[in-house]
């Protein structure tokens, strides 16, 4: 039986059949424990403190490197975005750029986020 947190992954992937590993219209599956590393990074981060506008700095692929740098893990673009999404971030498609990535309504990452070294 699936958790609360399995169950809105489901339905974000419903929602966005075109979301795969490696971001919206890529190539993969979406790997729950990487979605869960995510997950757990961005309720570390933000908890649920979270800006109101879109942070257009930091895009889902900015934000999947700092989480491998605190985590120490590869995670995929796709599955950071799938992540947020299922916490209930808000979500802007970048349209200037390839690759399927996406802005959130998240904090920037700290100091020692961004020089954590695993």
């Amino acid at each position: 039986m699936a958790n609360e947190f399995e169950t809105k992954v489901a339905e974000v992937k419903a929602k966005y059949p075109d979301l795969t590993q490696y971001g919206f219209g890529g190539k993969g599956e979406i790997r729950m424990e990487a979605v869960n590393l995510c997950a757990e990074w961005l309720l570390e981060h933000d908890g649920l403190d979270r800006r109101k506008t879109i942070n257009a700095v930091w895009t889902s692929y900015g934000i999947k490197h700092v989480v491998e740098r605190v985590k120490g893990q590869y995670v995929a673009n796709g599955e950071l975005i799938c992540a947020a999404l299922a916490l209930g971030y808000k979500m802007r498609k970048a349209r200037h750029t390839s690759g399927g990535v996406a802005f959130f309504n998240i904090k920037n990452p700290t100091l020692e986020e961004l020089t954590c070294h695993t």
